[in-house]
């Protein structure tokens, strides 16, 4: 099953005995009385409670003189990664630094290669192995290792236990298996499945999720049963995100990474490429005040007419106005003031009590988002100049914290 196929957002709900759903709803009320989320073992335990940015060493580069210091680390992909880290120990660089290995991007997993392994260094005609492939990633000086996992289209349980069953023999106690899955594995037909499934490997997991676009506006039931799946499935980071990497670090995630860049902030399905508008060259910008990325030549078009375009002090702007990030030449900056934007919510994420208070922080920030995208549509005299997205919108009429009762399409008003 491929990203493009429709599943039903209305499919029947499994009834679990009643016993079930008071053993989950008790564990979802202890999760709600942390104070953070729980520590996974081995070297994944320094993570906890991170946000981290996720982005290339060309990019990279370019943001480190900004990095703030509530970004709690650095996940690079691409073919300088290795420059990256070599780099950064050489300047003391004291948050933990990993490398994406980006299987997914190079084949889907399937039951009998569900890892993607690279040619040995001198071309010959075996590859390496996995373990190999991981002491790649140590020889880099990482601070936690991935595993090179396939693309997991939606359904496909063969290929997904088979890398599970991999991964639960592997030795030692830095690797985090990758799980870089369709966001169709989050409806109600498959996450039951998918809970049981990676709820049965120990090791911490670090999830992708794959759709074009923001992948969880596909589905209605997506933003519940991620939250669900956080819940139950062990320990779970949720990587290459947009602002999802807040949700689910309202609801039980020990870390998240948030993508540097419109093409790093989710995972494009395997066999597919990215849609994308080829004419309009200018870079996607995040609207602080209404949660939300928009395009520059989109901002400068519906501000246009206004009398004062909106303006953001953060560090990488410094009074600039969001209408003047118009040109591919403008991309580094967009990406310094987008980072900086979201960085500068950490602080108060991580300041609440319990993780029930950070759901609900998130859930009246969102819906303060939407009751201001009312009020700058009157400033700028457009009704429908600026659309909450349907993520959005979830995270706002949602209850703030998961029940084990809660229905997962009703009130929420996605697709």
């Amino acid at each position: 099953m491929t990203d493009n196929t429709v599943v039903p957002d209305s499919l029947p709900e499994p009834r679990p005995s009643s016993d079930r759903i008071a053993e989950r709803e008790v564990a979802l009320r202890a999760l709600a009385g942390q104070t953070a989320p729980a520590k996974p073992a081995g070297a994944a335990g320094m993570l906890t409670d991170r946000i981290l940015l996720h982005t290339s060493w060309t990019i990279g580069r370019q943001l480190l003189p900004l990095l703030p210091s509530s970004v709690g680390g650095l996940v690079f992909r691409g073919s300088g990664a290795a420059t990256a880290i070599k780099h950064l120990r050489k300047t003391r660089f004291d948050r933990p630094i990993l490398i994406d290995p980006e299987g997914y991007t190079q084949a889907a997993a399937t039951e009998d290669i569900p890892f993607v392994l690279t040619s040995d260094d001198d071309g010959g005609m075996f590859g390496l192995t996995l373990e190999q492939e991981l002491q790649r990633q140590r020889d880099c000086d990482a601070d936690v290792i991935l595993t090179p996992t396939g693309y997991f289209y939606a359904g496909d349980s063969d290929a997904l236990r088979a890398a599970v069953d991999i991964a639960g023999q592997l030795e030692g106690d830095d690797v985090m298996f990758s799980a870089p899955l369709d966001v169709a594995w989050f409806t109600d037909e498959h996450i039951e499945h998918l809970i049981a499934v990676l709820a049965g490997l120990s090791m911490p997991k670090a999830v992708f999720l794959g759709g074009q676009f923001d992948p969880m506006q596909r589905y209605k039931a997506a933003v519940v049963n991620l939250r669900r799946f956080i819940a139950e499935a062990g320990d779970i980071a949720v990587f290459r995100t947009d602002l999802t990497g807040f949700d689910v670090m309202s609801h039980g995630a020990f870390a998240t990474s948030i993508g540097s860049g419109g093409s790093l902030r989710h995972m494009i399905p395997f066999g597919q490429f990215a849609r994308a508008n080829k004419d309009d060259t200018s870079p996607s910008v995040l609207f602080g005040d209404l949660m939300s990325f928009h395009k520059g030549s989109t901002l400068h078009t519906r501000f246009a007419d206004a009398i004062r375009p909106p303006i953001c002090d953060c560090p990488a702007c410094g009074g600039r106005a969001l209408t003047t990030f118009l040109d591919r030449a403008d991309s580094n900056l967009a990406h310094q003031h987008s980072m900086c934007t979201w960085a500068s919510w950490i602080e108060d994420l991580l300041n609440r009590r319990t993780l029930a208070d950070r759901a609900t922080w998130w859930r009246n920030r969102c819906a303060g988002a939407i009751t201001h995208t009312d009020v700058v549509n009157i400033q700028i005299n457009q009704p429908e100049g600026f659309t909450p997205p349907d993520t959005l919108r979830a995270w706002a009429e949602l209850p703030a914290w998961l029940s084990a009762t809660q229905p997962t399409t009703k009130r929420s008003r996605t697709r």
